[in-house]
């Protein structure tokens, strides 16, 4: 059984052998209440898998869209620290759930492996209370990428219309038109949701490079110095101590993997799940800071105000 599954891994046995140990694996998961589908049930390949897990963090935007918290609290240290050390924790939670993802790809995810793996005594229990938060925890994510873009809204029009006076019910209103426009797309192109996701990935990638490469042109040659870059603490939060405002600037580059776990749901709706789930996590995570990373440091590199970035009416 061993050097079967080695030689599948492979993808050097015939498709009927390959079928055949694939319906042995979802009966031995249907043993256990564990429901998987076989292959061929459905659609999503590897980079569509990918495409919609990076659509959900699209890492670099979120940084950027919240760059304005991190400057006040740690300024470019936390900027460029940061991440990596968001990107060793978060590592280290995608590669867990990577290795469950592997065993029991589900779209319940969380509560369903707690189900599975926790005391039989207490795995209900348990099982809700995980549904419970990551439920509460989209809420949250979703409440979090709508106001991004309003906010980006009402400093573009700031920006072109300086005697243009911002009030919160302004933003408001135009974060619920975000939400709206959601729902529409939900209601009327959730069919079509495969083709966006792709086009989106690229589109992203695509403005990744095109802002990093004119910022950094367009600054050439008067860039700011690296000591300055690399070696800079600010502290604006109000607490006296750099290390709590280190911590709490550490939001920043944490957002830039809010909802890494998007994959993991998408389970049923893949070929080869326990293969490509588990890729799509790693991969979302990789490109995740490799463009988060890249760009903080082209930023800074870039702006030679920070103070003038957080004061800005512009957001």
């Amino acid at each position: 059984m061993e050097r079967d599954d080695m030689k599948i891994e492979k993808g050097m046995v015939e498709p009927e052998k390959q079928n055949r140990h694939m319906e042995n694996l979802v009966g031995a998961a249907n043993i256990r209440g564990f429901h998987m589908q076989a292959p061929g049930a459905h659609k999503m390949t590897y980079l569509e898998t990918i495409s919609a897990s990076w659509v959900i963090c699209d890492s670099w935007a979120g940084v950027a869209g919240t760059v304005a918290l991190a400057i006040s609290q740690g300024g470019p240290v936390t900027l460029i620290y940061g991440p990596i050390i968001v990107l060793l924790l978060v590592g280290a939670c995608t590669l867990t759930l990577a290795e469950l993802a592997s065993v029991y790809p589900t779209a319940g995810g969380q509560y369903h492996w707690t189900s599975i793996m926790a005391p039989k005594s207490i795995n209900r229990g348990l099982s809700y209370c995980c549904g419970m938060v990551n439920m509460f925890s989209w809420i949250a994510i979703c409440t979090g990428i709508a106001i991004i873009p309003a906010q980006c809204i009402v400093g573009m029009i700031v920006f072109y219309n300086p005697n243009y006076s911002p009030q919160p019910w302004h933003s408001f209103l135009i974060y619920q038109a975000i939400n709206g426009i959601v729902l529409l797309y939900n209601i009327t192109l959730l069919k079509r949701s495969l083709w966006i996701h792709d086009v989106s990935f690229f589109v992203t990638i695509a403005s990744f490079l095109a802002i990093t490469i004119t910022c950094l042109a367009k600054s050439s040659p008067n860039y700011e110095p690296s000591k300055s870059v690399w070696g800079t603490f600010l502290n604006g939060s109000g607490w006296k101590s750099g290390g709590v405002a280190f911590l709490t600037g550490l939001v920043n580059p944490n957002y830039m993997y809010a909802g890494i776990d998007g994959a993991l749901h998408l389970a049923e709706e893949c070929i080869d799940a326990a293969i490509v789930v588990p890729r799509a996590l790693m991969s979302t995570l990789t490109i995740g800071f490799v463009t988060s990373f890249v760009f903080m440091i082209a930023m800074l590199y870039c702006t030679s105000d920070l103070d003038a970035v957080v004061a800005s009416n512009t957001g």
